[in-house]
């Protein structure tokens, strides 16, 4: 075979692949594929920090609840401290109440400040804004202490406008249900900042404690009056409450 052979069948084999591929059919370009349903929007979940779905609290006439998608997260344990001492006042020789331990602050890092969770900056840098276990642990064992103080320098003090805990409500066994109710309002008012009506449910609530502690306090052989026993046993619940402590 020559050259001009050669040449010849270079020149033939474009023109066999143009023969060769109209006898093929054209495909087609792929389309989208819309036989799938649009899938909803994604939305927060309505769950609250543990996981539980629930519907949210009534109206307590307080700022808006965060959204349920977001973990609630309780005040900075500095800010716990001066509220609670804020709340409690002072006592009878005007030095602030405190949650005392072995003589000495229990928010402190002297004594539980740090198993609290406020950051000494070596280990941690920053506060953990969970409300644990330990926390709430703590925080139980904080009231009680504060609540007691509060009780049992109310009962030293001879002018009713000077008391903390009690200064609507006489604890000599003489208070009128009116007088109780008003001792309430009050009480929600010092610890959430919620201004409610008497006949709303977390002053009727809390007058179920009053009562129930003042009920058990003469078998307990407590060191209050039955009536101050009662406005204890309030003060706990309302330091222990979750309106005081969420951020």
């Amino acid at each position: 075979m020559n050259h001009r052979t050669l040449r010849s069948l270079f020149l033939l084999a474009p023109l066999a692949l143009v023969a060769c591929s109209k006898g093929e059919p054209t495909q087609e370009p792929k389309q989208k594929d819309t036989s799938q349903e649009q899938q909803p929007e994604w939305q927060h979940p309505t769950v609250d920090a543990n996981g539980d779905s629930q519907p949210g609290p009534d109206d307590l006439f307080g700022s808006p609840r965060p959204p349920m998608g977001r973990s609630v997260r309780r005040m900075p344990l500095d800010t716990l401290q001066a509220a609670m001492t804020k709340v409690a006042g002072n006592d009878v020789y005007g030095n602030p109440i405190e949650w005392k331990v072995n003589g000495k602050n229990g928010f402190s890092d002297a004594a539980f400040g740090k198993a609290l969770g406020r950051p000494d900056f070596q280990a941690s840098t920053q506060e953990n804004a969970v409300s644990s276990a330990l926390y709430l642990k703590f925080v139980g064992d904080a009231a009680r202490d504060i609540c007691f103080q509060m009780a049992k320098n109310d009962q030293k003090r001879d002018q009713v406008d000077t008391r903390t805990l009690f200064p609507k409500a006489p604890v000599d066994g003489t208070a009128t249900d009116a007088q109780k109710t008003e001792n309430a309002q009050y009480l929600i008012l010092r610890f959430l900042g919620l201004r409610v009506e008497t006949d709303h449910p977390m002053v009727e609530a809390l007058l179920t404690v009053q009562a129930t502690g003042e009920a058990n306090a003469v078998a307990a052989g407590a060191e209050l009056t039955p009536a101050a026993e009662g406005w204890r046993g309030a003060c706990v619940t309302l330091f222990e409450s979750p309106l005081f402590h969420n951020d």
